[in-house]
């Protein structure tokens, strides 16, 4: 039996037939010869490498954001826990006193659950890539 493949269909059974075989690096002169072999020419090819190059660097840059992004709600999280702590302990050793330190634990812990909202995605995408962005002109400032 004859089958026809879209492009999508070769790319992913070629990934797969090559996955199998545990061929972890390919030559430059590999590489050229097995577009030659697929009828693509070297231009596309250049351009095809340019472009994987710089969804690399940009997947490597959000790996890094996603990092700096924990990191920061990782202090947020224990500054409040810590402080927090000692909020309720003191309104509990204050004998007769009202519940005051519900105020600042329900408040500051509505600012960590956006936080984390932020951090982990939760939010609208359009807001992630907007801080993405931002954030990447910076590191590319600080980098020049």
């Amino acid at each position: 039996m004859d089958y026809s493949y879209t492009a999508s269909d070769v790319q992913t059974i070629l990934g797969q037939a090559l996955a199998r075989q545990h061929h972890n690096e390919f030559s430059e002169a590999q590489l050229l010869e097995m577009a030659q072999e697929l009828g693509i020419d070297p231009e596309t090819l250049d351009q095809a490498k340019l472009d994987w190059f710089d969804n690399r660097q940009d997947a490597e840059l959000r790996q890094s954001f996603d990092q700096k992004q924990r990191q920061e709600f990782k202090s947020h999280l224990i500054t409040y826990v810590i402080v927090n702590t000692f909020l309720v302990g003191l309104n509990i050793a204050t004998p007769g006193s009202h519940p005051w330190s519900l105020y600042p634990l329900l408040g500051w812990g509505l600012g960590v659950m956006l936080d984390a909202a932020a951090t982990f995605k939760w939010i609208d995408q359009d807001d992630y890539e907007k801080t993405f962005r931002k954030w990447k002109k910076k590191h590319k400032r600080l980098q020049d």
